[in-house]
């Protein structure tokens, strides 16, 4: 039972102590998921130990990782709980020391128990006054002891990692502490930087263990606590999904011949959408040195993935690929990637570079739904924003050398993204299979014409078919319009080879390297080394 004497009198210094002291375990936790993915995950899919036994201890690391991070994030729930004890029984502390501060100097005695006792027995009523507002934080400290300890009390180990439970506790655990997600600042990046920087340690875990999408989602911060939040967030929705496909599998099964075909669509949708998921688990289980810088299942669901960390790279690209680009087909988009990144890497020092596939954004489904500009239109903030993101998480506003790619339709949302008023803020662009970005000249983009790059495949079709929908039409003589694409040389762009290449998507083969081995030159900045049909170099 609280007491006015004992609220008075509480030593809460021993809470602070163990909120550091689970600060450390989590970030301990951390540290070790990170040393088990890059020192033993890592090696262990690098080597060439093939077959069963090496598919079981691939397993075997997966699993004990995850049960690591899933205590890493309880961790992060314990103290979140702990630190809203400490603050608001502090506050209850402070505010009854100031009402016996007040009642001593109004002449009155408190007992321990909080009862009043004037100096002038005339003044009863005044004593009732006092007592009632002593009882006040007496009684708010009595329902914080009492929410807290039964927080703590669901945050109890399970034998397995059970990502649903944690985010049941997560969605608790928030309620109690009060945390609000309009805090985070969101679509400025720099403020987001200074936001989390002012941040202290148990705070910034407070919030990883409140939000974790919202953080994973949020341009501008590091992308070690991006990735951190986000593969949070997937695991967190994986258990969602699997949760509710069982429900709707049982929901089908009892319905028996009576079954409709919204049951059986439901199915069918959720069965998608965890596969969905599992292809971004392959991909992330996939090498050591990958970073889940993006994370949404909804809809066709939106990934992004770095290959390397950016913070730390003297040369990024960003690329964002087209049609059909979904959760499902990650791995094919961080495949092209992966080439580039090495292609890339042989040009420079190790560690310098980063390749980051941003397939944020919702793309069209099909070649019909690509004549419309509104995926564009939509994705374009997005895409400027997470540039101006990775410019501001190098620590510097003005980017370090920042190359962004578009592929396809990709390269309509590149178009769409430098004619926003801050532009995109990068040092090169990149446009292969481009059916047109709606400008005419490549000064239209904001950038020194040298530094916009083309390539197109001779049997590319999807330029030539896309060009109606996507290429700005000009006077082409004799009064005939003529469309205007970027591999068009008047465009102004420079235009490199693409040798061997073959359709639309075959500029990232390690067969016939040409048009990779061109886009690796200039996201390193090697100017000298890409192979032109015609253009000017930097």
């Amino acid at each position: 039972m609280v007491t006015v004497a004992g609220l008075r009198d509480a030593a809460l210094g021993g809470l602070d102590r163990a909120v550091a002291e689970w600060a450390e375990l989590a970030a301990a936790l951390d540290a070790l998921v990170g040393r088990a993915t890059t020192g033993v995950g890592g090696p262990l899919r690098a080597s060439h130990w093939t077959g069963a036994d090496a598919d079981a201890a691939a397993r075997t690391v997966a699993a004990r990782g995850e049960q690591v991070a899933v205590a890493a994030q309880e961790a992060r729930c314990v103290l979140t709980v702990l630190d809203t004890a400490a603050e608001q029984l502090r506050a209850a502390q402070r505010e009854v020391r100031a009402r016996l501060m007040e009642a001593a100097g109004a002449g009155f005695t408190v007992s321990e128990d909080g009862r009043a006792a004037p100096a002038d027995a005339g003044r009863t009523a005044d004593a009732a006054t006092v007592e009632r507002r002593l009882a006040e934080p007496v009684r708010r400290a009595a329902e914080i002891d009492d929410r807290c300890a039964r927080a703590l009390a669901r945050l109890h180990p399970t034998p397995a990692p059970d990502w649903a439970d944690t985010a049941a506790d997560r969605v608790a655990v928030t309620a109690l502490a009060g945390l609000r997600p309009g805090t985070i600042p969101k679509g400025d990046p720099a403020a987001a930087a200074r936001w989390w920087a002012g941040l202290s340690a148990t705070d910034r875990a407070r919030y990883q263990a409140a939000y974790p999408a919202l953080l994973g989602a949020t341009d501008g911060l590091p992308t070690q606590v991006r990735d951190r939040a986000n593969r949070v967030a997937l695991a967190e929705a994986k258990a969602a999904v699997t949760a509710e496909l069982a429900t709707a599998r049982a929901e089908r099964d009892a319905a028996g011949r009576v079954d409709d075909a919204r049951r059986r669509l439901r199915v069918t949708d959720l069965k998608g959408r965890l596969a969905a998921i599992g292809s971004l688990e392959a991909v992330l289980g996939s090498a050591a040195d990958l970073f889940l810088m993006g994370f949404d299942a909804r809809d066709d669901g939106r990934a992004i993935v770095a290959i390397g960390n950016p913070d730390r790279a003297a040369h990024t690209a960003v690329y964002v690929p087209g049609t059909g680009a979904r959760l499902a087909h990650i791995g094919a988009d961080v495949a092209r990637m992966r080439s580039l990144w090495q292609a890339a890497g042989r040009l420079t020092d190790p560690g310098e570079v980063s390749a980051i596939t941003w397939v944020g954004y919702d793309a069209p489904d099909t070649l019909v739904h690509a004549v419309s500009t509104s995926y564009a239109d939509t994705a374009a903030p997005a895409l400027a924003t997470f540039l101006r993101g990775v410019g501001v998480a190098q620590g510097i506003e003005t980017n370090r050398h920042l190359t962004v790619i578009g592929h396809s339709y990709g390269s309509v949302v590149l178009g769409q993204a430098a004619q926003r008023d801050e532009g995109l803020l990068v040092k090169d662009v990149i446009v292969v299979g481009s059916p047109g970005i709606h400008v005419t000249r490549a000064a239209d983009l904001d950038l020194d014409p040298r530094h916009v790059w083309v390539g197109a495949a001779h049997d590319d079709m999807v330029v030539a078919l896309g060009s109606g929908a996507h290429a700005p039409a000009v006077d082409g003589g004799g009064g005939r319009p003529r469309r205007v694409t970027p591999d068009d040389a008047g465009f102004g762009a420079n235009r490199f080879t693409t040798d061997g290449a073959e359709g639309h998507s075959e500029y990232w083969s390690t067969r016939r390297p040409t048009a990779l081995d061109n886009q690796a030159a200039i996201v390193v900045g090697n100017y000298a080394a890409v192979r032109l049909l015609w253009g000017a170099r930097p």
